[in-house]
């Protein structure tokens, strides 16, 4: 994610490799052509029709020649989402035709709509994709309510005789029954009254469910963005691990992200040498999770539980638990 770190359990985000854009070709869905609008909007339900029947060899059919030769991850996006997409039906949110002319940029930027003085307006957004070859590109950005709740579909396609399939993308736009919005609204409180591990972890959710994609910022999103970079803990890994002691001894975090499968939980990983010893690793685990709580007691008021992952160089993973609502 760009601008805060973040991984939902149970989200999928399937990148095609090479998509991205520049600054100069980007127009909002007011201002798409009406026949460009309409075919790629049109090929976006298809694509969501396809996807609620399970039905992956058409959307393969349809896809850039790059994607079908590496459709893995987004039968797996399919096959993940079969209940939500199954049980829903499709709501358009919007579109943007993005265009990076002979000689694309290489930041792969691309400003859609009217900026004012302060950046973002209501209706403005910008896409950050580089690498993306010479060509036109449509992203239509659907809604529906699946089987845990609403997620939005993201599709992208390449204009190429026709619009092709070359990204797909779903996300979900609720977690344990709360919208983005609510997080949001919980981050301000916690953030007033000085809970910043609370507050950065609920502006972090906030923002991962309010983002169709990773690589798309808008005016909401960028304000949150603003608001939670002051209070980031630096105590917290952002693309580098973050060295903790404790109990005498020091651990090397690597990674501290929300999970939300039945409850609202903090998950934490750290890197060990080995897993091999079982039991000890599982009691440092417990140990680690006992001294964030007992450091930060303002995690109760957020968070169920605390797991912590002693991680090792060969994937063994070792859980330990701490259960906040005793």
């Amino acid at each position: 994610m760009k601008r805060l770190s973040l991984h939902i359990v149970g989200a999928v985000a399937v990148a095609v490799a090479g998509v991205s854009a520049w600054a100069q070709g980007c127009e909002t869905r007011d201002e798409i052509p009406a026949q460009s609008r309409t075919a790629s909007e049109s090929a976006a339900k298809l694509v969501f029709d396809q996807a609620s029947r399970g039905d992956v060899n058409s959307l393969k059919a349809n896809a850039i020649p790059s994607l079908q030769a590496n459709f893995t991850g987004i039968s797996g996006a399919v096959n993940d989402n079969k209940a939500a997409f199954a049980s829903g039906s499709a709501q358009l949110r919007t579109s943007f035709l993005l265009d990076t002319g002979d000689k694309p940029s290489q930041d792969g930027r691309f400003y859609c709509g009217v900026f004012g003085g302060g950046g973002q307006t209501a209706n403005s957004a910008e896409f950050d994709i580089p690498g993306l070859p010479a060509g036109r590109y449509a992203i239509v950005i659907q809604d529906f309510i699946g089987n845990k709740g609403p997620y939005a579909l993201t599709t992208i396609f390449q204009e190429l005789g026709g619009w092709k399939l070359a990204g797909f993308y779903v996300r979900p736009e609720s977690a344990l029954g709360h919208d983005g919005i609510w997080f949001l609204d919980r981050a301000r409180d916690y953030k007033a009254k000085g809970q910043n591990h609370n507050a950065w972890f609920y502006y972090v959710t906030s923002w991962d469910l309010l983002a169709p994609v990773t690589f798309m910022d808008s005016g909401l999103l960028s304000k949150i963005s603003q608001e939670s970079g002051a209070i980031q803990p630096k105590d917290v890994p952002s693309g580098t691990p973050v060295t903790y002691s404790a109990n005498g001894k020091s651990y090397s975090i690597t990674e501290m992200t929300v999970q939300h499968l039945d409850t609202l939980d903090l998950s934490v990983k750290y890197s060990v040498p080995t897993t091999s010893d079982f039991v000890k690793t599982q009691t440092d685990a417990r140990e680690l999770a006992n001294s964030l709580a007992a450091q930060y007691p303002e995690l109760k008021d957020a968070f169920n539980k605390i797991w912590v992952h002693a991680i090792d160089a060969h994937g063994g993973d070792v859980p330990g638990l701490l259960n906040l609502k005793k």
